[in-house]
Parts: C-alpha cells; sequence; structure tokens
C-alpha cells in the first residue's frame, strides 16, 4: 500500500513536470491568481507514514496574497496509528507574475485525534505548518501545486514534535 502511494506522488510530480515544459506564455498573469473567491483541494503525505487530504477556501487579494481557511484529515491506512483531523487558517505568498512561479505559505490551527485514540499525544494540539513549493497554471480558472514543509505539533507543556510534509494540491 505504501509502495502504491510512492509510485503515485512520483507520478503527479512527472505530470507537473511535462505541464511545466509545454506552458505557453509564461508571463502571462493568470486569471486565477487574480482577486476574488480561490480554493484548493491537495493530497497529502506526513512522514511517509500519514496520508491524508486538505482543503482550503479564501480570499485572493492580488496576484500575491492568498488568504483562507480549512480542514483536512490524515491517517496511517497501513499502521495500527490513530487518524487525525485539523482546522487552520492558510497564508501562500506567490512570488511572481506568471503562470509557473515559485510560492511560501503558513497553516496555523488546531489539530485532534479521531475515534479511539482521543487522548493520544498530539490529540488537541496547537499546529503550525511553514512550506516552500512551486506553482503552476494549467488554465483561466486552475492551476497545481507542489510544496514540502513541516507540520509542528506544539502539545502539553512546552513540547513539540515537527514532521516533514509533502503536499500536492489542485487549485481552483
Amino acid at each position: 500500500m505504501m509502495n502504491f502511494f510512492r509510485v503515485m506522488t512520483i507520478a503527479a510530480g512527472l505530470v507537473i513536470i511535462s505541464l511545466s515544459a509545454s506552458a505557453q506564455n509564461d508571463d502571462e498573469v493568470i486569471s486565477y491568481r487574480g482577486r476574488g473567491y480561490r480554493g484548493n483541494v491537495a493530497f497529502t503525505d506526513q512522514y511517509l507514514v500519514w496520508m491524508g487530504f486538505d482543503t482550503s477556501h479564501g480570499y485572493m487579494f492580488n496576484e500575491h496574497h492568498y488568504l483562507g481557511a480549512g480542514a483536512g484529515l490524515f491517517l496511517a491506512p497501513i499502521y495500527e496509528l490513530p487518524a487525525f483531523g485539523h482546522v487552520f487558517l492558510d497564508y501562500h505568498a506567490y512570488f511572481q507574475k506568471k503562470k509557473s512561479t515559485p510560492m511560501a505559505g503558513i497553516k496555523a490551527g488546531y489539530c485532534f485525534s479521531i475515534g479511539s485514540h482521543a487522548g493520544n499525544v498530539f490529540d488537541k494540539s496547537f499546529e503550525i505548518e511553514p512550506c516552500v513549493g512551486w506553482s503552476w497554471g494549467l488554465s483561466l480558472k486552475r492551476g497545481l501545486n507542489l510544496s514540502l514543509g513541516a507540520s509542528v505539533f506544539v502539545y502539553g507543556e512546552n513540547k513539540a514534535v515537527a514532521m516533514p510534509k509533502v503536499s500536492f494540491a489542485f487549485e481552483f
């Protein structure tokens, strides 16, 4: 099962590279980064153990700044580990006015365990997730985003744990 997710992640990366290589007129500002409502849905892989989905919906202030709120679910499909949910605020900065541009972001929110694992060490913890990545415009209203970050969980009395996280998102 884990090999399937790795193959899917590699395949998604190859699709992104091919789309980037075939992009036409990369200097255009694409309208999905214009002012107004925007959203995304992301497949995530956290610490090569927890797989999940996040969604964020918010407002694009201009070609560079997005602020939204979202929720997500992540679980370990092959282990007897708890499933988690989280709610968060989400900020992304797009650095260039181009179809293909580097980006950086940060999520801050609340993480909780789901099901019979209530009381787990990460249950009811504060979560902050900085990331960097790349965004590709596909059309006037859609795009893809690949980012690498770290989820930092702050729990108990001044305890924190950081886990690497890879996200592949469809932006609309």
